[in-house]
């Protein structure tokens, strides 16, 4: 590792993700030391010139079900680091390890993400609906394909249908829109092997609506609002491409207030809602307990969420709150933002399935969002070996595909 120690002034990021390097840039470029946890696997993260350091630890998939290995090693590395001040969990899976191990961490370290309680029922979508103090899609719960079968006839289709479990996948989706019986059947033949419980929802038509935030002790002290314009399946259901920043709304804004309260929350959060077409009701959809794979967008458009993050942390309950919600709701709105490696892997995972009528569609369409983006979720100019590193690799897969087939 190198040399680099400022006091008290390092932070470890946990985790292999886009928004992992979203951190590592955010919280390089405002002066911390950034120390990177990583396995045997070189994340792309580790490319930035704002990674200062390299922590190489045990597999955190298997801590989740054994915690004795990287418990010792990460013990072992804050005890000869008393400079790491904070950890930095950037999704669910560091999270949950991090929550196994909060009796024997140091008091003085701070855990930049949401305390158990709200945490948990973010992951837990029936929870999430019953404590959200907001309206939801009509729902169901089901745990068998009996009941999932009498619950999407007594919603009355088109239907969604997903995990309760926010991380967990059905059939390799994040979610069905289902819009007939005879999709349905063809679909839902056998239950999904891992699944105890799935969630059915009225489907609404409508624009998904979301926000990035902070937030402390029920108080919401940074937001950032957006729109998914694409993702990266044609019916709308997987993760997003094109993003664009808009000026806060009194509906999304409200309702992100009004959940903050109902949980109490405290740490990063993506909430996101759907306004239905016709009437123009806001349905609330999910909470993800923290940042966002996307939160390289709130970062461009001119609000900081990882650093508001541990900013965040060292506030108290008796400071005043309202100067800080004002200050942290300006960003610029009407900010457009391309995710380019995810658009081409999402299109060449789909390509065979496509009509020639379809590929030409989203051909166009990644040229457009390529084209009007302000800023992209994987690239910069001020660091551009990341992006350099992710597209040799990207580029290295299609022409295999194209010599191959």
């Amino acid at each position: 590792m190198v040399a680099n120690r400022k006091l008290k002034n390092s932070v470890l990021i946990l985790d292999n993700f886009a928004q992992t390097l979203a951190v590592v840039r955010s919280l390089g470029a405002a002066g911390y030391n950034t120390i990177l946890g990583r396995d045997i696997h070189k994340p792309i993260a580790a490319y930035s010139r704002f990674c200062d350091e390299q922590w190489i630890h045990s597999d955190l998939h298997e801590a989740l079900e054994n915690t004795e290995i990287f418990q010792r090693e990460i013990l072992d590395l804050l005890e000869d680091r008393p400079d790491i001040g904070w950890i930095f969990p950037v999704t669910e899976i560091s999270a949950k390890v991090i929550l196994k191990l909060s009796g024997v961490l140091p008091p003085h370290l701070q855990t930049a993400m949401v305390p158990e309680t709200p945490f948990m029922i973010c992951l837990d979508k029936e929870q999430a609906n019953k404590n959200c103090g907001l309206a939801y899609p009509e729902s169901r719960v089901v745990e068998n394909l009996a009941e999932l079968s009498l619950a999407a006839e007594d919603i009355k289709f088109p239907v969604i249908i997903k995990s309760v479990n926010t991380t967990r996948r059905v059939f390799d989706r994040k979610a069905y829109i289902v819009h007939d019986l005879d999709t349905f059947a063809l679909i839902f033949n056998i239950w999904p092997v891992g699944h105890v419980k799935l969630l059915v929802q009225k489907f609404i038509t409508g624009s998904l609506e979301a926000s990035d935030f902070v937030a402390k002790e029920g108080a919401l002290l940074a937001y950032c609002e957006g729109l998914s314009l694409r993702t990266d399946m044609l019916d709308g259901t997987g993760f997003g491409v094109e993003f664009k920043s808009v000026a806060p709304t009194e509906a999304v804004y409200s309702a992100t207030i009004k959940f903050v309260e109902a949980l109490n929350y405290s740490g990063p959060g993506l909430i996101q809602f759907i306004k239905e077409e016709n009437t123009g009701t806001m349905y609330f959809v999910e909470n993800n307990p923290r940042l966002s794979a996307g939160v390289a967008e709130s970062i461009a458009a001119g609000k900081d969420i990882p650093l508001l993050v541990l900013q965040a942390l060292d506030l108290d309950s008796t400071q005043i709150l309202k100067p800080l919600i004002e200050e942290n709701c300006q960003y610029q709105s009407e900010f457009y933002t391309h995710w380019l490696s995810r658009d081409i892997e999402g299109y060449l995972a789909q390509r065979s399935s496509l009509t020639k009528a379809q590929r030409s569609e989203w051909l166009v369409n990644m040229l457009r969002s390529f084209s009007r983006a302000d800023a992209h979720i994987m690239w910069q100019w001020r660091d551009p070996i990341p992006g350099i590193y992710l597209y040799s690799k990207l580029l290295i897969r299609i022409l295999r595909q194209v010599f191959i087939n």
